[in-house]
Parts: C-alpha cells; sequence; structure tokens
C-alpha cells in the first residue's frame, strides 16, 4: 500500500492540528480531537476530554463502504470499501483534511474524503467525493463507519445510545433488539425497511448520539434538503456497537458524485437533551422547510387547540386479521354512548377515530371511500358526533395498492389491475421485478398486493380522488397515510416512473408533491381537516401532516422511548399518542401492571394528545391487536389519570403542553424505578416513577411538569437553584399558583395526578 502525506508542519495553526502520528491523521482544536487509523482507512479515535468515545481496538470498519448495482445483471451489488484502496494520498487545506483513495482493484474508481474542523466548534463536517468510472451505478455510501462502547447501563456501564426512530428512543441494553421476535437488526436494503432506521419515514429526525461519564459522540447529517439516507445500530462486537450510516446516491452514474450536504461528527456534555439540542440549534439556522409554529398557524381547526382525547376501535372484527363481521360498534351510531360516557369521564371532547371502515375492505389502500354500509349511516354517526362537541376521525392505509384482501376474501382489484395495466405504477425491485417492499402486505398480512410509486400521476389522482370524498362527509381528522411511515414511501428502482435509479430526492419530491395536492383540496373546501400518517411526520412533511398517531411505543422493542422528536419539534406539531400497536407483543402485560399508566404519562410529557383503545362493548384494552378478552388496564385509575391530565391540559399547562418549546428538566430526585418487562427474555426497561418535562414560552417563563401515573401518593425534590420567580402549582385551575423559594424544594404529588412549577 502506498501513503504519501504532505509537510504538515508549514500548515499548522495555533488551533489546529493535522499530524503523521503513531495512530495516523489526527486533527485537534482545543476541545476535541479525530484520528485516523494509520493506514488511513478508518476512523481510529474520537478524543474529548482525554477519553476516546469510540470502542478501543475496534477501527476495523472500512472508513465508507460503497455499493453499486449493475443494472446489466439483475441489479448485481458490486462493493468496494477504504481497505481495498491500493493507494491512498493525503493533504490538508486549511482546515481541513483531505485523503484520496485510489487503485481499486479492476475499477476504474476513486473517492476524496474530507474532514474539516475549526477553532472553537464541537462539531466536524465530512463530505465524500466519488469518481465512477465504473459501469455501475451507485446505490448508497456507508459513511462514516464508527463504533461506539458496549458499555449500557443495563450491563454495568454508563452509556446510552439516542436513536431517532419513532420519535427517539434510548438504548440502554443491546440484548433487548437482540432477543425479541419482532424488529431485530437488520441493514437498510431493500426489501427491509419500514421501522428499521430509513429516513424521511418512521425515522424522522437525522442525528443519533451516544453518550457515558465521558462525554457525548454527536453523529448527524445536517441536510436540510432531506435525501434519502438511513440510521441503525447493532452490535458489532462483544465490547463494541456499530453506528450505521447509510446514504442513498439515487443511483448516481459514471462521473463525480459529491455528497449534497455534510456528515457531522461531533462531541458534547450532558444526555440526550443536549445532543437534540445541538440539531435543533442546527435546524433552525437552516432552510428546513417547517411549518409556522403552532401559535401563528391559521391552518390548525379550532378543536386542535381544546385538546381532544383519540379513542380508536374497529367496526368490523377484533384485530387486524381474523373474522371481519361486523361488532357491536356498527352501525357506527352504535359507538354514541360509549364516545358520550368517555366524554364525560375524561372531562374532554372525544375524537372517534375508526378503524375497518373502508368500503373496500379493512386495510385495503388505496381504494376507500365510500364507507362500509354507505355513506347515509356514516353522516348520521358525524352528525350525532358534532351536535355534541366531539369529532369524527378515520384510518386509512396510504398508496398500497390491493389485488386481494386476505381480511376480506371477496374484495379483489385484479380486474382493474390487468384492465388499466397498473402493473406499470407498482414499485419495482432492483431486479426490474415488481417490489415486494412496503407495510402490510403479503400472504400472511392484510393484503396481497404492491405498492405504488409516487412519481405516477395515477398515484396522485386517486389519492385526490378519496381525500376529496372523504372531505366532503366533514370529517376532522383523516390518517390517510397510515402504512406510509413517517409520510415517507419505500424504494423504488423503475426508471421507467421517470426518477432515479432507487433512494433519492425524487422521493421526497413526490410524497411532497402528493400532501400539497391534499392541503389545496382541504382548502378549497373550505375546511380545515387535517391530514395524517403512521409515526410523527419526518421533516420534509411536517408542513403538510401536522397531526399524526405517534409510534413511541414500536421502541419498546429496543429500549426506552424518549420525546426526541418534541425536544426538536413540539413548537411546530403536536401529535396524538397512537392506538399503541404491538405494546402486547413486545411487554409482558401481567408482568407491567402499570405499563398503560406509564404510556399515559409519557405521552402527556412529550406534549402529546391521549388515547384509548376499545373493544366493541366500550371497555378499553391495553393495545391495538391486544386480546378483547383478558383484562384490561384498571378503569377506574385510567379515568382517573386521563381526566387529571387533560385538565392540565386544557388548564395551567395548556400554553406549554401546546405551544411550548421542549427544555431540558430541571433535576428530580426522590423517585424509583417502575419498570416494564419484556415478553421475549423478561428484561427490565427502566422508567421513573414521576415523569417530568419542561417547556418554555417565548416570554421566557418556563413550565415544568410531573406526572404521578402510581395510585399512590409520591414526594420528590425538584432542585430549582437559581431560578427566579418560583411558583408551584397543584391544581390545573390554580394558574397563579404559590410562591417559593430558590433551591431544592419538596414537591408531593397526589395518586394519578400532576403538578407544575413555573420559573424564569
Amino acid at each position: 500500500m502506498i501513503i504519501k502525506m504532505s509537510k504538515f508542519s508549514i500548515l499548522l495553526s495555533v488551533f489546529l492540528l493535522a499530524s503523521c502520528a503513531k495512530n495516523g491523521h489526527v486533527l485537534r482544536n482545543e476541545l476535541f480531537s479525530l484520528s485516523l487509523n494509520e493506514t488511513l482507512t478508518a476512523v481510529a479515535s474520537v478524543d474529548y476530554a482525554g477519553q476516546n468515545l469510540l470502542a478501543p481496538g475496534h477501527a476495523d470498519r472500512p472508513l465508507f463502504n460503497l455499493q453499486f448495482r449493475d443494472r446489466n445483471e439483475g441489479g448485481r451489488i458490486v462493493q468496494f470499501d477504504a481497505s481495498q484502496a491500493s493507494a491512498i494520498q493525503s493533504y490538508m487545506r486549511k482546515n481541513e483534511l483531505i485523503v484520496d483513495y485510489g487503485g481499486f482493484d479492476g475499477a476504474e474508481l476513486s473517492v476524496k474524503v474530507f474532514i474539516r474542523l475549526e477553532q472553537g466548534n464541537r462539531l466536524s463536517a465530512w463530505n465524500i467525493e466519488v469518481n465512477n468510472g465504473t459501469p455501475y451505478l451507485l446505490d448508497h455510501i456507508d459513511f462514516p463507519n464508527l463504533a461506539v462502547r458496549n458499555d449500557l447501563t443495563a450491563t454495568g456501564g454508563t452509556g446510552h445510545i439516542l436513536w431517532p426512530a419513532q420519535e427517539g428512543c434510548l438504548v440502554e441494553d443491546i440484548r433487548i433488539r437482540e432477543e425479541g421476535n419482532w424488529l431485530r437488526y437488520q441493514p437498510i436494503e431493500y426489501p427491509f425497511i419500514g421501522w428499521g432506521g430509513q429516513y424521511p419515514n418512521s425515522t424522522q429526525l437525522q442525528f443519533m448520539a451516544y453518550y457515558n461519564h465521558d462525554g457525548g459522540l454527536y453523529l448527524a447529517t445536517h441536510d436540510d434538503r432531506c435525501h434519502p439516507k438511513a440510521f441503525n445500530f447493532h452490535r458489532h462486537a462483544d465490547d463494541a456497537i456499530s453506528f450505521d450510516l447509510r446514504l442513498f446516491t439515487g443511483g448516481a452514474a459514471q462521473g463525480v458524485y459529491t455528497l449534497p450536504y455534510a456528515v457531522v461528527v461531533g462531541v458534547f456534555d450532558g444526555d440526550w437533551h443536549d445532543a437534540a439540542a445541538i440539531y435543533r440549534d442546527w435546524v433552525e439556522n437552516s432552510e428546513m422547510p417547517l411549518p409556522p409554529k403552532i401559535a401563528d398557524n391559521d391552518a390548525l381547526p379550532d378543536w386542535f387547540f381544546s385538546s381532544p382525547v383519540v379513542v380508536t376501535y374497529p367496526v368490523r372484527g377484533v384485530r387486524d386479521m381474523g373474522d371481519q363481521t361486523p361488532n357491536r360498534l356498527f352501525p357506527y351510531i352504535n359507538a354514541i354512548p360509549s364516545i358520550d360516557r368517555y366524554a364525560e369521564a375524561f372531562g374532554s371532547r372525544i375524537l372517534a377515530l375508526l378503524m375497518h371502515w373502508e368500503g373496500s375492505a379493512p386495510w385495503a389502500p388505496p381504494y376507500v371511500w365510500p364507507p362500509y354500509g354507505g355513506e347515509k349511516i356514516y353522516d348520521d354517526f358525524v352528525n350525532a358526533l358534532h351536535e355534541k362537541g366531539n369529532l369524527a376521525g378515520l384510518y386509512a392505509s396510504g398508496i398500497g395498492y390491493t389485488l386481494h384482501s386476505n381480511t376480506d376474501p371477496s374484495y379483489s382489484m385484479t380486474d382493474e389491475y390487468e384492465r388499466e395495466g397498473l402493473s406499470e405504477v407498482m414499485k419495482i425491485a432492483p431486479d426490474g421485478t415488481l417490489a415486494t417492499n412496503g407495510v402490510c402486505a403479503g400472504a400472511n398480512a392484510q393484503r396481497i398486493g404492491y405498492d405504488m410509486c409516487p412519481a405516477n400521476d395515477f398515484v396522485k389522482q386517486v389519492v385526490a380522488t378519496q381525500i376529496s370524498a372523504i372531505v366532503k362527509s366533514r370529517t376532522d381528522y383523516i390518517q390517510y397515510f397510515d402504512q406510509n411511515l413517517g409520510g415517507g414511501a419505500y424504494h423504488c428502482y423503475g426508471t421507467e416512473h421517470g426518477h432515479d435509479y432507487g433512494p433519492g430526492r425524487w422521493l421526497v419530491e413526490e410524497m411532497a408533491a402528493i400532501y400539497d395536492t391534499c392541503r389545496t383540496i382541504v382548502d378549497r373546501a373550505g375546511t380545515k381537516c387535517l391530514i395524517g400518517c403512521e409515526a410523527a411526520a419526518a421533516e420534509p412533511f411536517m408542513q403538510y401532516l401536522m397531526f399524526n398517531d405517534a409510534r413511541a411505543t414500536i421502541n419498546l422493542a429496543m429500549g426506552c422511548p424518549v420525546p426526541v422528536y418534541a425536544y426538536v419539534y413540539h413548537e411546530y406539531v403536536n401529535n396524538f399518542m397512537g392506538n399503541q400497536n404491538g405494546v402486547s407483543q413486545m411487554i409482558n402485560i401481567e408482568q407491567s401492571p402499570m405499563n398503560f399508566l406509564q404510556r399515559l404519562a409519557y405521552a402527556f410529557c412529550a406534549g402529546d394528545l391521549l388515547t384509548v383503545i376499545i373493544r366493541d362493548d366500550g371497555e378499553m384494552i391495553w393495545d391495538w391487536g391486544g386480546s378483547w378478552t383478558a383484562p384490561g388496564p384498571d378503569p377506574d385509575q385510567t379515568v382517573q389519570l386521563i381526566n387529571n391530565l387533560s385538565r392540565w391540559r386544557q388548564g395551567a399547562g395548556k400554553d406549554c403542553l401546546i405551544y411550548g418549546r421542549m427544555m431540558k428538566p430541571l433535576p428530580v430526585e426522590g423517585t424509583r424505578h417502575v419498570p416494564m418487562i419484556t415478553r421475549s427474555a423478561g428484561r427490565e426497561i427502566l422508567f421513573e416513577s414521576v415523569f417530568t418535562s419542561n417547556w418554555m414560552l417565548p416570554d421566557g417563563r418556563k413550565s415544568q411538569l410531573l406526572v404521578n401515573y402510581l395510585p399512590e401518593r409520591q414526594s420528590v425534590t425538584i432542585d430549582a437553584s437559581g431560578q427566579k420567580d418560583i411558583r408551584i402549582h397543584a391544581t390545573p385551575d390554580d394558574t397563579a399558583g404559590k410562591i417559593r423559594e430558590s433551591g431544592k424544594m419538596e414537591v408531593v404529588l397526589e395518586p394519578l395526578s400532576a403538578a407544575m412549577i413555573t420559573f424564569q
């Protein structure tokens, strides 16, 4: 191997050093340093405060991996990585290290890597340029490949991993994901996508982090055009966990491809709040296409600000699969007594969010209208809801295409599919066949069919027709894009659709065009109906999808949910806590009796609206898809907690929970652990007995909420040292609060209730 290095000594400055040391190249400023290994083919260290935040001895992951596809051979994969380069040169240009990689055996290929570290900056900017002279198309780049220590807290260490998927997950035990029967690690590669880390999809944000008692490592893409990529993690070795950052290129052909955004590697002190603050600071100084802040958003309906509780249920069958005979909640009007009862019990308006209402078949996109049983009986239901101030919402299933329904065998669209030649608008796999990626499709799922490619006019026309019909019904909320997780779409390699080969910026543009059409339809109808998706909307789609089915509980398959999405974006988007699908598969309900109360308290502290799921006798169940015959959550405790939290959201906590900017909370002492127990291996996911969140309003005043979800009184201590004008609000009606002195203070929390501390 040939390694040529420039004379760094003439390029040194007082704040930045690039050297050829025993461990390779080092970039250093007064805050931290980065080093490559001796061969310049891997990242050796990220040193902060005298500690290497990477896993020592595991600089064996190549700095970059390139994956190409050979279209002439059915999308055959061809790969190269940094370790295969036989000629490497490096040099400095101002504050930037540049490394050239060439001599890839049998390939006309060269690569440049750029790493910039400036004075006084805890963040370094990385980029990569690929000069492709091969006959292959560049599918994706893995860069930079980093491995952090496997010293997580569940096995005696102090480490944590922050993963941005499903609104935010804190990983404290790598074994939970490895031992589970759902959502085990797979690389983000066709056909596996969905919940695994795809952005913009159910992974809504573009950063992840690792931190322990020595400090924190921040890894992000600062990309305000939101190109597709993936963030993931997996065990690399017993003592190391890989961070997987996969950057999709839209099938870049021969010539020079330069990554059109920066990859950022940096360091920080603190916990996940501090990592999220770095990302939020970048967002607010970028060109990210944000909606107006909620306080300034005229497109939001009045009911949004009244914080209804979502009550969701099917009108046919019991679960996603199995018998779909109409249950006791059909005709739709049959649910009104239950809706009225919950409205009174919760002290709140109710948004009735229906499943299995489609006139096609349950979960059989794209055709859903007219509703099952006809428009007349649905209109009667909407009228009855509206008469008492309640609201109507509908689930649907996005831009899949159903050939045959597995939930209703009588439903088939084969004739239309063949007559209209609709195979031409379906997503295409890398080998040119019809793609099998997507959600809820397959012989063992709800339907047999394909996902449509959003680049086709047919898809846009179908969505417009369906949304137009539903809007006319005076439905208040349409989650038409359930199964388009985060509002995103899945991979398509069908260049005959007029787009690039594989996932690229075009995916974002085409989905945004669909959502913009939906917004135009709503505006022209003179309504303020909200449209949403499954999981919180990913960044490029937030301006269109402003109320969504949060999926934080999916993270119970990996670790502990944390409200990272709300920390960054709550001022712009409020969501609801979702139908809780999958909890019974991941959590041992019997050994975790507080789990539903915990989920309600978590959602409240995240600023999400609350949700309950009911069966056809009107009683609450643990989660969508859970048993209708097993005992459900304690109804009295659940009602008491929801009633109290609803009053806070409508009373003294309204401004912060609707409009607030999430901040790092003041320290709370005196809590204890109340674990949820995983179903697969009996692992503990630790939750505190009191949940808390801190919010800042535009006038600078802060409000910290504390929720006691246990059916017993708790006393905790909160440290308000250095704060001013401290007041404690014991009830949601107490807007003035009782003045307290600065310092540590005791707060007594009644069972199944909350309290709030305000301060400057």
